[in-house]
């Protein structure tokens, strides 16, 4: 894939979310103009916003910046009218959908099948970049004795989903078990996006992010960093939520996710987006350090960190390192007024 030239036209789905939305801020900082998904206009104006206190003239965000409406995700028609003229795709858009229900897994592969074959319909598209997750290759509490990398898959879970294996016998998959449909909705839908681009112009490229944390850029709390900022209103939600497993700071996962799609050697390939291992312990010991009027949660007996030993080299060496845990959680609490 040729480089994006400056003033390229990126499509990115799901702008207003936590992960899109700094990487957009990324894409107009590199002199890029960007054309976000978004499910209403309602989240639009607050972005803009936090795009321009981010340094971003209000001018330039006028020229460079656009929204569309997608609000059905299966909807190749929808997409189409996203993709016209533009160079590249980051898909981040996230079903709302309850990340327990199996339905998840046919709806999500349908999704990324309407997306396709949309983006198939302009030769001017010249790479698509999708946020997959670190759990197609393995998730918490489950861990292989091996080294993983991101060629491995998570066969395992996929086997005893498609199988309706039972799980009550082993602690582990026990508590795995409510994030199943998720992990195969994953796993199903990324490789039918790398079956699928075997014929097409434009080249894949799949990013595998941990548990992603770091300050909030826009609009209320989602997923993950609401669950790392229970910690600071004395709420054990976030541990009982997310299992222990591998972080990254939302800054660097938007900033990888950008760079996939900008940096022609990048192509074909999936990337580990994951700084360090964390336990929740570690979260509230740093709160309690930083936060001193915080209340912050009592230790969690018998918690340690996910015993999963992953590679990622590559995708060290394409950012430069990686913000450590303690800044990311830091940073956040201040974005929310601590």
């Amino acid at each position: 894939m040729p480089a994006l030239l400056p003033d390229s036209l990126i499509t990115i789905t799901g702008v207003s979310g936590y992960i899109a939305s700094y990487t957009g801020l990324w894409a107009l900082r590199a002199g890029h103009r960007v054309r976000g998904t978004v499910r209403s206009m309602a989240r639009a104006e607050s972005l803009k916003a936090a795009y321009e206190k981010q340094g971003i003239p209000v001018d330039e965000l006028n020229k460079r910046l656009e929204f569309v409406v997608v609000d059905d995700l299966s909807s190749e028609e929808q997409w189409t009218k996203a993709f016209e003229n533009v160079d590249g795709v980051i898909h981040a858009a996230l079903s709302l959908a309850d990340l327990s229900d199996p339905q998840l897994v046919p709806d999500a592969v349908s999704a990324t099948l309407a997306l396709l074959r949309a983006a198939k319909k302009f030769p001017s598209i010249k790479r698509v970049v999708f946020v997959s997750t670190i759990w197609t290759v393995a998730m918490p509490p489950m861990h292989s004795s091996r080294v993983l990398t991101a060629r491995d898959w998570n066969d395992e879970v996929l086997n005893i989903f498609e199988n309706h294996l039972p799980v009550d016998h082993d602690s582990m998959l026990k508590r795995a078990a409510p994030f199943f449909p998720y992990t195969v909705a994953k796993i199903k839908a990324e490789r039918a996006a790398w079956e699928f681009v075997k014929e097409t112009s434009f080249d894949l490229v799949t990013t595998l992010p941990g548990t992603t944390m770091g300050p909030m850029l826009h609009g209320a709390l989602s997923l993950t960093p609401g669950a790392a900022a229970s910690g600071l209103k004395n709420d054990t939600a976030g541990a009982k939520s997310l299992p222990n497993q591998w972080f990254v700071d939302v800054r660097d996962c938007s900033r990888l996710l950008f760079l996939a799609l900008t940096t022609p050697s990048m192509g074909g390939k999936r990337y580990l987006v994951v700084a360090e291992r964390f336990d929740w312990n570690q979260v509230y010991g740093i709160y309690r350090r930083n936060f001193p009027k915080a209340q912050v949660p009592e230790d969690i007996e018998g918690s340690e960190p996910w015993a999963q030993r992953l590679e990622f080299t590559e995708s060290t060496e394409i950012l430069g390192g990686w913000i450590n845990l303690e800044k990311s959680l830091v940073d956040l609490g201040k974005s929310l007024g601590y």
